[in-house]
């Protein structure tokens, strides 16, 4: 196989792996397979996986037991008392510390820090699912607002005669009504040529974060939000929430810590094996063992133990502030929601639905002939403003419930509260 021939099949090779990514997209994006996606193929979670390692690396080391050390000496000790000179290789040595008391303390303070890295890693990807809701929901909505403005020009369009339906009003219209109708209508053109900008700039933010470049989109429309969970319910879970349970371990690791520090006040005692030669009536050998033990006489290594107990005060006060800002946190978003999704149902009865009544009444009066123009423009343009207003409130009721999904450590990607 020559070079052109292997550049050719590596060619093809990208190819075929780029048609499949882009076949195992969706039809209809979701926001549970935008969110899906997002934890495919985001850089932090990358990043949050090698945090993970790192501490597994950790783990590793702190059981290990610290390599012995040889020593070599050459003298003329041996050559001096024979007589025969020279310098001679007169001892060997090989020593080494015995970590009893740290070792086994280290590793579980490693392992405490290994388990609050996957915990963060968690709640890291709790934030990107949050990050993965706003973005889809802004095109969700946007792709709902250019349909709104869609439809105001449609409307507008009966007005003045261009609808060609059976919808479009038919009277004699005066030199101002025809002017003011056409004024409605280029207005609504605006908002077309505004809502597609909105949108534009939407469908690039959904592409960057979902690595969809040059993909066609369509999003599902918007639904009704659901009413969420009972707040008592909530709470009984928020246990596992993982920004609590990563404080949690990082406290165990602080005040295992403690114990590494109060076996590492003194140094590790070290066994030495030597062999050494020597001379008495000709050479011998001598081998031995020795212990060395360190005496705390001028240092004993106190600072280092107040300091590990110094960082467990402060990561016990660190556990309470999360599980204060925590369960804060959930009862702020639970009262948000509720908030949002009675204002939603009540500008639904309240205003929606009587707005475009008045809009089928004015339409009816102004084709008999009894309505002037401006009471077919104020009607047109409240209807249409009322809806605009309720697609910015359904939207802000979807990212209610988004947050209220992060505050409760639920994962949209699993329908449920994910166990550690």
């Amino acid at each position: 196989m020559n070079l052109k021939q292997w550049i050719f099949l590596c060619w093809m090779a990208v190819a075929v792996s780029a048609t499949g990514a882009e076949a195992a997209a969706p039809d209809v994006w979701s926001l549970e397979s935008a969110t899906r996606r997002v934890l495919e193929v985001a850089p932090e979670r990358r990043q949050a996986d090698a945090a993970v390692e790192v501490r597994q690396e950790q783990v590793t080391l702190a059981g290990r037991w610290p390599n012995p050390s040889i020593d070599l000496r050459a003298d003329n000790r041996v050559g001096h008392l024979s007589g025969q000179g020279g310098t001679n290789l007169s001892q060997v040595a090989i020593s080494q510390p015995l970590p009893f008391r740290r070792l086994e303390r280290q590793r579980v303070a490693a392992e405490s820090s290994l388990a609050a890295a996957q915990e963060i890693r968690r709640a890291d990807m709790l934030v990107l699912e949050r990050n993965a809701a706003r973005v889809f929901l802004a095109l969700q909505y946007a792709a709902a607002r250019r349909k709104l403005a869609q439809e105001r020009l449609q409307v507008t369009d009966t007005y003045i005669g261009q609808g060609g339906g059976a919808g479009t009003l038919k009277r004699f219209q005066t030199p101002l009504e025809r002017q003011r109708l056409a004024m409605l209508r280029n207005d609504a053109q605006q908002a077309v040529i505004f809502a597609q900008r909105d949108y534009d700039n939407a469908a690039i933010e959904f592409q960057g974060l979902l690595a969809l470049s040059g993909t066609a989109i369509d999003v599902a429309a918007p639904a009704a939000p659901e009413p969420p969970p009972k707040l008592a319910d909530m709470e009984k879970a928020l246990d596992h929430h993982p920004v609590l349970v990563a404080a949690r371990h990082d406290s165990e690791a602080a005040q295992q810590g403690v114990e590494v520090a109060q076996s590492q006040r003194y140094a590790d005692p070290t066994l030495k094996l030597f062999r050494e030669r020597d001379y008495l009536n000709g050479t011998y050998n001598v081998t031995g063992v020795g212990v060395s033990v360190e005496v705390p006489l001028w240092n004993q290594n106190r600072s280092l133990e107040g300091k590990a107990k110094a960082e467990a005060y402060a990561s016990q006060a660190r556990l309470a502030a999360v599980e204060r800002d925590v369960h804060t946190r959930l009862a702020q978003a639970h009262a948000q929601l509720l908030r949002l999704e009675e204002q939603l149902e009540q500008m639904r009865t309240r205003l929606v639905d009587p707005a475009q009544n008045v809009l089928q009444l004015t339409r009816r009066s102004f084709a008999a002939g009894e309505a002037n123009v401006f009471a077919l423009v104020d009607a047109n343009n409240a209807y249409f403003d009322i809806r605009a207003r309720y697609l910015d409130l359904m939207q802000g009721c979807a990212m209610a419930q988004a947050d209220l999904r992060y505050a409760g450590g639920i994962s949209v990607a699993t329908q449920k509260e994910p166990q550690p």
